[in-house]
C-alpha cells in the first residue's frame, strides 16, 4: 500500500504546480478588476479639476488681456501729455 502511496506523493506537487497557474489564472484576471476601480478615482479627482482648467484658462487670458491693456493705455496716456 504504502508503494502505491508514493508514487501519487510525489505527483502530487507535480500536479499542483499544474493546478496553481490555472488557480492564479482567475485570480490574475480578477486584479484589474480590482484594480480599475483604484485607477478611476484619481481620474474622478482630477475630472473636476479638468472642468475647471478651461475657465482657469480664460480668467488667466482675461487677465493678461487687462494687464496688457493697461499698460497700453498707460503708455498711450504719458505720451498724450
Amino acid at each position: 500500500l504504502l508503494l502505491l502511496l508514493l508514487p501519487l506523493l510525489l505527483l502530487l506537487p507535480l500536479l499542483l504546480l499544474l493546478l496553481l497557474p490555472l488557480l492564479l489564472l482567475p485570480l490574475l484576471l480578477l486584479l484589474p478588476l480590482l484594480l480599475l476601480p483604484l485607477l478611476l478615482l484619481p481620474l474622478l479627482l482630477l475630472l473636476p479639476l479638468l472642468l475647471l482648467l478651461p475657465l482657469l484658462v480664460l480668467v488667466l487670458v482675461l487677465v493678461l488681456l487687462l494687464l496688457h491693456c493697461k499698460a497700453t493705455l498707460n503708455l498711450f496716456c504719458n505720451q498724450a501729455k
